[in-house]
């Protein structure tokens, strides 16, 4: 091997570990992926999408006033455009945000992905799981927790705002809307009431933040929740990096999904539009399943070693070995510090002058109900039941 090819792979080798292990967000400022379907501008990967697909993609779009709640994907209108047509029309300042969200590899022209490898991070058996995010200003992610993966994002175009905790902050979680994989939190982020400042004051000794630039990278570890927004028109794409504890996780997932779907099925379709994320909607409308032949699947994942094959083990080192391996690496990386008391209550009474009182979708659920189903699918819930049933599964193979 020549002394270049090992000197690279040493360097995403250290990485890959640094990523896997590190305990708190990390940013590597411009850091060169060199893909190549991102060498032009965004004007120019954008004149490619239109010319390459197979059919006009579906934006959504959220009103900036909305924000009584946090902008929930159920709030969002849905509309066909070209991406071209996207970009002239937020090349001016508009009421709403528009965004292509969350889209994945298969979703999306050859040309587009071409050259994406994030083998550059160590990670080279990622085959398409990575996901697209383009949005205008203001688009933005509810706060939430990813329950699956350390989360590599690579800002290639425009400017994004992340606010991230760890995942001991106190904050409300809950599973309305249910979307797979996904816990959210009901604090208001985006626009908090003037009246919920000083509850969200609390959360400062935990706040960490970031603006990603364009080129730069931010490793988000596992369980970290988070609030991201478009500060202008921008472009991200980000990995997962699946974990051999994930397949213990999804077991309890299924669960999440089996109790959710359990409460909405024999409902209006108003009540499970209010519970489920439009995917999730689709998915038990068009695509439905058994869920206790998933939940033997996921048994069987769970026990069998053959399936760990493409997942990372991760924590194995201290934080401390994790900063030794920062020191020796020529690279820059910048691990995140927690915010100070003035940085955290200026971005929070700054996002606060958005704050609309007037609702803008009306009660659907009891908050009786809303409050027993949280309760059900609290993580602390689901792990009580996983226990129990894989001690009873135990004593039934004696």
């Amino acid at each position: 091997m020549p002394d270049s090819d090992r000197k690279v792979d040493d360097l995403t080798t250290k990485l890959r570990h640094i990523i896997l292990n590190t305990r708190v967000p990390l940013v590597l400022p411009g850091f060169q992926t060199n893909w190549t379907c991102f060498s032009g501008t965004l004007s120019n990967w954008c004149e490619i999408f239109d010319r390459k697909a197979n059919c006009l993609p579906i934006f959504e779009r959220m009103l900036l006033s909305d924000s009584n709640t946090p902008q929930w994907e159920r709030k969002r209108t849905q509309l066909g455009m070209t991406t071209k047509n996207f970009l002239q029309h937020h090349h001016m300042t508009q009421p709403y945000w528009t965004a292509y969200h969350y889209k994945r590899a298969e979703e999306l022209p050859a040309a587009c992905k071409e050259g994406i490898d994030f083998g550059c991070f160590g990670f080279e058996e990622h085959g398409n799981d990575y996901t697209f995010w383009l949005g205008s200003q203001g688009a933005n992610t509810p706060c939430h927790y990813d329950t699956f993966g350390v989360n590599i994002v690579v800002q290639v175009y425009g400017s994004k705002s992340w606010l991230l905790f760890p995942p001991d902050t106190p904050l409300k979680s809950t599973r309305i809307p249910y979307e797979e994989s996904s816990v959210y939190c009901r604090e208001n982020f985006f626009a908090p009431a003037p009246k919920e400042l000083a509850s969200l004051e609390k959360y400062q000794s935990q706040a960490y933040h970031c603006v990603l630039a364009a080129g730069d990278v931010l490793i988000v570890p596992r369980h970290w929740w988070h609030y991201a927004e478009a500060l202008e028109t921008s472009l991200s794409v980000n990995y997962w990096v699946p974990l051999k504890r994930d397949l213990d996780i999804a077991f309890e997932e299924l669960i999440v999904k089996h109790m959710v779907e359990s409460f909405a099925k024999n409902e209006s379709e108003e009540v499970k539009r209010y519970l489920l994320n439009p995917n999730q909607l689709e998915e038990i409308v068009l695509k439905p399943t058994d869920l206790f032949d998933q939940f033997e699947r996921a048994i069987k994942s769970a026990e069998s070693t053959e399936s760990k094959r493409n997942h990372w083990n991760n924590e194995y080192l201290s934080q401390e070995e994790v900063n030794q391996l920062l020191n020796c690496l020529e690279l820059q990386v910048h691990p995140l510090q927690i915010m100070s008391q003035d940085a955290y209550t200026h971005l929070l009474t700054t996002n606060a002058l958005r704050h609309t009182s007037s609702p803008t979708e009306s009660q659907v659920l009891s908050p009786t109900l809303e409050l027993l189903i949280n309760s059900m699918c609290a993580p602390v819930s689901i792990s009580s039941i996983k226990r129990e049933f894989f001690q009873r599964l135990g004593e039934g193979r004696l």
